[in-house]
């Protein structure tokens, strides 16, 4: 006895008689299939799966292509290159990324190098038809306000440096040996001293501009006091200052040189040096930075590469107008002029070697050539008097050894040309 009731289709029962004119079906044994409860059915839902089939196309039902697609190559044909190449060219930032920040109407240059991707003519190997790139740079734009910003700054500089070149308190005396040391100390002294600084500077490679300010030092104080000792005093007083000027331009100095340097230098003790040095700083004032020669030729030809000066030229002339100005350190007359006329004098003869004649028709920082002319034949007279100035063939030989370059001043009647 089935403990689940059989499932019935519509119109059928369990052990009916056969519909559609089919035959029951008969398992083995001879047991009809309708004669077992629920089995019967199974039989007649496959009949039915099977009389409800679809049977497939045949293929005169099937619906033709048209004459059209028939006659078309299965290649890519004129047609489809020209399809592809009436794509427009397509611009994408060369990044690649952020293509959708738009850029603003008044301004037809992009502000970043653009790829600039022709349309594909073709998908063949051929190498004439690859797709070619071409870079294009958005043209260079001017800075008005930064030239602008930096002449404003400059001018301040130029200023300020010509404010302090004036200041008496940073100034010496034009007569210091006549007057303050009473002609106990002739030029000729004076010339030795700064050769024995320039030496001492030269030995423990201090900061370029130290000699300048040193000896700067050195004619500050004896304007103000008058020196007594002879030449041992003297060499402490260079050493000192030389120390002193050092370690203002470069706080690494004390690396290289100390008091004990000073000392081994001037033939003293430490104790000594160091007090020394005090007593120049307290005669100064304490005021230690005023502008030199070297800072003044460093200030205008601040900006002359590639002006007037092209390339080594321009080094060239920068390097010998600061030879020329510490050669004029030796010149006791050189003390009257100010530090910017030096530069200024120096400049004129480092391009009227190096240049030619035509180029120091051109003021230099608003001093005409004419200006000049006193300062630039206490030059000429030191070249001409090697021999009998101190230090001047030490100097030339500095340079020689090294620049690896020799020059000679023009005659002096070229010099006589430009007043």
């Amino acid at each position: 006895m089935c403990s689940v009731a059989p499932f019935h289709l519509p119109g059928l029962a369990c052990g009916a008689a056969p519909v559609l004119g089919v035959r029951p079906t008969t398992y083995a044994g001879g047991v009809p299939a309708a004669a077992r409860c629920g089995a019967g059915y199974d039989a007649d839902i496959d009949v039915l799966l099977r009389a409800a089939a679809v049977p497939p196309p045949m293929p005169a039902d099937l619906p033709m292509p048209s004459m059209e697609f028939l006659t078309q190559s299965r290649h890519h044909g004129a047609s489809f290159r020209a399809m592809l190449g009436g794509f427009p060219s397509v611009r994408v930032p060369a990044a690649g990324l952020m293509t959708s920040f738009p850029m603003d109407a008044h301004d037809a240059a992009p502000t970043t190098p653009v790829a600039v991707l022709r349309a594909p003519r073709s998908y063949g190997d051929d190498a004439e038809e690859r797709d070619a790139v071409t870079i294009k740079k958005p043209p260079p734009e001017k800075q008005p306000q930064q030239e602008q910003c930096r002449s404003e700054y400059d001018a301040s500089i130029d200023a300020t440096f010509r404010v302090m070149e004036t200041d008496p308190a940073e100034r010496p005396s034009p007569d210091y040996l006549t007057d303050t040391q009473a002609g106990d100390m002739m030029m000729m002294d004076r010339a030795t001293l700064v050769k024995n600084m320039h030496h001492f500077s030269r030995y423990y490679g201090v900061a370029p501009g130290a000699l300048h300010r040193a000896v700067s030092y050195v004619d500050r104080f004896l304007s103000a006091r008058k020196i007594n000792g002879g030449e041992r005093q003297l060499r402490l007083l260079g050493a000192a200052a030389v120390f002193t000027a050092a370690k203002y331009e470069n706080r690494k100095t004390t690396w290289r040189m100390n008091a004990d340097a000073v000392a081994a230098y001037a033939g003293c003790i430490r104790r000594e040096a160091h007090d020394a040095e005090r007593e120049l700083v307290a005669a100064l004032g304490y005021r230690l930075s005023g502008p030199t020669a070297y800072t003044f030729v460093e200030h205008f030809m601040r900006h002359t590469q590639g002006q007037e000066e092209e390339g080594s030229a321009a080094a060239v002339v920068r390097a010998l107008a600061h030879h020329l100005a510490g050669m004029a350190l030796l010149d006791y007359r050189c003390v009257a002029f100010l530090p910017s006329v030096v530069a200024a004098s120096a400049i004129v003869l480092a391009r009227l070697v190096v240049l030619g004649y035509n180029s120091t028709m051109a003021p230099v920082a608003g001093y005409a050539t004419k200006d000049l002319i006193e300062c630039m034949e206490a030059i000429y007279d030191l070249h001409d008097n090697l021999q009998a100035w101190p230090g001047c063939e030490e100097m030339m030989r500095d340079w020689e050894v090294t620049t690896r370059l020799r020059y000679s001043l023009p005659p002096p009647s070229m010099l006589m040309a430009l007043r």
